[in-house]
């Protein structure tokens, strides 16, 4: 009998767990990619351009063929029924997934991926301003300390505390920024696409379409690196595990958790980048320029703490 009652509970856990797990390694792994594309830039003759077009095009063949195969053509195929879903579907597919790979393999050309992930992660500042000019409604408490913490850390960050000079190139500044802004498009433009025809058949179009795209601009046979299983395993983990797997981990993750463990966990892919950059990319920040990262991470916590405007009265017994 105990074991029967202890069965659901049992399984709650293990859910929980494998949610966390998967989550966590999807995370990890974004923010392994982004030191992967900075090796890259470092040691080979590889474009921004050449890396956007070969990932984003073989990620959306793979995603979109697994999707079909797993959900059959009706559903892949269900968006591109109505004009006005086909139209949003490649705005988003250009504004914002293509954007925002542009915008984050740039900033890490011309900086680092640890600081390319943190100053991604600046783009609440721009929802909140976002949501707050669209309610005209001031925003409330915990999103203003949000908003403060981000503009700290990302001049803390991009200073290093000496406020007359950029410790960070301007080109990474300003792509950083233009990173934010795409990321704050990646996420609130999709909403309505997502409820109405899923998440999978979005993300494999929209890679499929921007990889498209970025081909007529470097087609994937023009300047492609010399062939080595080191340069092989490299393209491969960005593909297939950096890409593929990692939104599919992220996707299968979010029944099994709550929405605030979801987004408590997203700290691990700058957390994670900072410390790959860190260890094993000879990138080095000063004691203000980490409090800066840290103010920034930090603003993922204070987004997840609850606010209440009344306070809440304390039962009596």
């Amino acid at each position: 009998m105990s074991d029967k009652l202890l069965t659901p509970n049992t399984s709650a856990s293990r859910l929980r767990r494998k949610g966390i797990i998967l989550s966590l390694s999807s995370q990890i792994l974004w923010g392994t990619a982004g030191n992967v594309a900075q090796y890259l830039f470092n040691t080979t003759n590889m474009t921004v351009n050449w890396i956007i077009s070969f990932r984003l095009l073989l990620a959306g063949i793979i995603l979109l063929g697994f999707t079909w195969m797993t959900h059959g053509a009706k559903y892949v195929m269900a968006v591109w029924h109505g004009f006005k879903s086909s139209v949003s579907l490649l705005v988003f597919s250009i504004l914002a997934m293509l954007g925002i790979q542009l915008t984050y393999f740039m900033t890490i050309k011309y900086s680092n991926a640890a600081t390319a992930t943190v100053l991604q992660f600046t783009s609440p500042v721009l929802i909140i301003g976002y949501v707050a000019l669209k309610r005209r409604k001031l925003p409330n408490f915990i999103e203003t300390w949000t908003v403060l913490f981000a503009v700290i850390g990302t001049v803390l960050l991009i200073t290093q505390g000496n406020l007359s000079v950029l410790s960070v190139p301007l080109p990474a500044v300003i792509w950083g920024l233009l990173l934010a802004v795409s990321d704050s498009l990646y996420i609130l433009m999709p909403i309505k696409l997502l409820h109405d025809y899923g998440t999978l058949p979005i993300v494999a179009w929209s890679f499929l379409i921007g990889g498209i795209i970025m081909n007529f601009i470097q087609p994937i046979w023009v300047g492609f690196p010399p062939v080595n299983w080191t340069t092989f395993w490299i393209l491969f983990f960005m593909v297939v595990p950096a890409t593929v797997f990692a939104y599919l981990m992220e996707l299968q993750s979010i029944p099994l958790l709550p929405p605030v463990t979801i987004s408590l966990l997203q700290a691990a892919e700058p957390i994670s980048a900072t410390l790959i950059a860190v260890l094993f990319m000879g990138v080095s920040f000063n004691w203000v320029g980490t409090l800066g990262i840290i103010l920034v991470i930090a603003t993922v916590f204070i987004e997840s703490i609850p606010y209440h405007k009344k306070p809440i009265k304390p039962k009596h017994s």
